[in-house]
């Protein structure tokens, strides 16, 4: 069922400039490829002087009875088996490697490009999308790579020799094979049509069974957690249906062109056993030339046959590649400017928002006209109800987007104007549920500065009053966090972010209240870490809890995307009534 296991969609506008983009990309595996073209070429040949040799052995040796002429055809015939079978074996390793090659070279380029991308692409890209495009699109290239793309090659040489090699042996019965594969191209092409829909359709489901699975994967605990097995079993069971559905379309397709194709290749056989036998009977053509003919024959219509599969693993590759381009021609909105410069050491860590709107949607702005300064080495809460933008300003200020309106600097250079690494040196980010990668705790903490000697993480450990716990792990900083650092706790996750946020040195620490999730103890231990990463640096924190907001230098309400209120803790308590009540309702919180 290789039709409906590679199926593609098919509507690919320009297929010259994808294939002229595609043999771009892969400039540098040109002089293998046509190694391995011509090495297939060179196999191709000897596998069609075969039957000639078996025409010589026919005619001038069984049909004279001279036994040396059959042993030297036989011997022959062999010996351009062997040199075939040898250089096939050359030719596909070679296509093979450059394919696996190119395939090396275009996930390198896709994955990078895609971690280049802006946060506004992740938000209008769904996961199971970004997922199928390095899976089921670079498989369908791989399918290509390492079957089809050899297939294809020796296949049409196969065809292109045996036409010419049958014209060259006896024209009518060329001609008459001739019109038997034209109606043959007109049953294909008229499959292709019909099937291509049905392809297209699975295609389709594919990606939705990806995203059905992907989610009720990753939201497991909470089906659990309601009891809904049964329920999310069920939706996985439509979209499971439908993809089924799709597939029986696409069989139903093939279910009537194969045996079309095989009635058609006895349709040949049979017109060439007549036409040549009648004419070895009327002493016009001989019995070794019917022979190799035949043996021709068979070599002709399975490489047709090959080449429709092919067609298939052809389409499912042209569009796997019209998707990943169109992917890599998607420029991030947020990207370093030519001409952007390095700030100059120190950094201080003063921050701005000068007239900023912005919006996910620009027609819909989530802050308006936010005016911030926020001096260096201040602790900032921005407090407020969800949706009310305090997020928003946090994201601006690590231009994770640029403002629609205004500006956001940092010692007085907009953000928009530094370079991206230099940036990034100077603002750190610590979210609420911090992410570790699969690896050891030692290459987590360092993650931001990949520099840093074993050393210095220690000093870091040390500083922060943490280095005992990791000592009393089974292997220290040689410990594997499992995936996404499901060996620790939150607590423990926490403090490995605060620790790889200080060991990258940063001016400026932007935090998603990073205790929120915490018992009181861990977030206690959590705590005493934060005052010694935060000591002298300039702070910028979500705070959803009261607590957050008391240990604060200085305090900005967000409301509909506007600063309602702004200064320290006290002051607003006795000066702000939305502050007030917000008060109320974390004490509230808290009893």
């Amino acid at each position: 069922m290789m039709y409906v296991q590679h199926a593609g969609d098919y509507d690919i506008e320009d297929r010259g400039k994808l294939l002229v983009r595609a043999a771009r990309l892969g400039r540098p595996l040109w002089p293998p490829a046509i190694g391995a073209l011509i090495v297939a070429g060179l196999a191709t040949l000897a596998r069609l002087a075969g039957p000639l040799a078996v025409r010589a052995g026919i005619d001038q040796g069984i049909t004279d009875g001279d036994k040396r002429v059959v042993t030297v055809a036989a011997l022959v015939y062999l010996g351009l088996l062997a040199i075939y079978y040898a250089l096939a074996v050359i030719s596909r390793y070679g296509i093979s490697w450059v394919g696996e090659q190119y395939l090396l070279r275009l996930r390198q380029i896709l994955f990078g490009h895609i971690v280049k991308m802006d946060m506004g692409f992740f938000s209008r890209s769904k996961s199971g999308v970004l997922v199928a495009r390095m899976t089921s699109d670079i498989e369908s290239l791989q399918e290509f790579a390492g079957d089809g793309a050899v297939m294809a090659l020796t296949n049409v040489l196969t065809v292109v020799g045996v036409a010419f090699a049958m014209l060259f042996i006896d024209w009518q019965m060329a001609v008459a094979v001739y019109v038997i594969i034209a109606v043959l191209i007109v049953v294909t092409v008229i499959f292709q049509r019909y099937a291509s829909r049905a392809y297209s359709e699975v295609r389709e489901r594919i990606g939705a069974v990806l995203s059905g699975l992907q989610e009720g994967i990753a939201g497991v605990r909470v089906v659990q957690a309601f009891a809904q097995e049964r329920v999310q079993a069920s939706s996985f069971g439509r979209v499971n249906e439908a993809y089924y559905e799709a597939n029986m379309l696409a069989a139903r397709a093939i279910s009537w062109y194969f045996p079309i194709i095989a009635f058609l290749r006895v349709t040949a056989i049979v017109s060439v056993l007549v036409i040549g036998g009648l004419r070895v009977l009327d002493g016009t053509l001989s019995f070794g030339t019917v022979v190799a003919f035949l043996l021709y024959l068979d070599w002709f219509f399975q490489p047709l046959i090959n080449l429709a599969n092919v067609y298939n693993l052809l389409q499912s590759a042209m569009a796997a590649l019209a998707k990943l381009f169109g992917m890599l021609d998607e420029e991030p909105a947020v990207k370093e400017r030519p001409g952007a410069y390095d700030l100059e050491k120190p950094v201080r860590g003063a921050i701005s928002f000068r007239d900023v709107t912005f919006g996910y949607d620009r027609d819909r702005p989530v802050i308006h006209d936010i005016d911030l300064e926020v001096p260096a080495g201040q602790r900032l809460a921005i407090v407020g109800e969800t949706g009310g933008g305090k997020t928003t300003i946090a994201r601006l200020g690590l231009r994770f987007y640029d403002p629609d309106t205004g500006s956001v600097s940092l010692d007085g250079n907009d953000l928009r104007d530094l370079t991206d690494a230099s940036r990034v040196d100077a603002i750190s980010l610590i979210p609420q549920d911090p992410f570790l990668f699969a690896g050891t705790l030692g290459d987590n903490v360092a993650f931001g500065a990949p520099d840093a000697t074993t050393d210095d993480v220690w000093n870091v450990l040390r500083a922060m009053g943490i280095d005992d716990w990791v000592r009393a792990l089974p292997e220290g900083l040689d410990t594997e966090v499992r995936e996404r650092g499901g060996r620790f706790s939150a607590g423990e996750r926490q403090l490995v972010a605060l620790a790889r946020a200080f060991l990258a040195e940063p001016s400026v620490i932007v935090l998603d209240e990073a205790t929120s999730n915490l018992d009181p103890e861990t977030e206690l231990e959590v705590e005493g870490a934060l005052r010694v990463l935060l000591s002298g640096r300039t702070a910028i924190v979500i705070a959803h809890r009261l607590r957050s907001a008391e240990r604060a230098d200085r305090v900005i309400m967000i409301d509909d995307g506007r600063i309602i209120a702004d200064g320290s803790h006290e002051t607003l308590v006795e000066t702000s009534p939305e502050y007030r009540r917000l008060v109320e309702v974390w004490e509230r919180g808290v009893a």
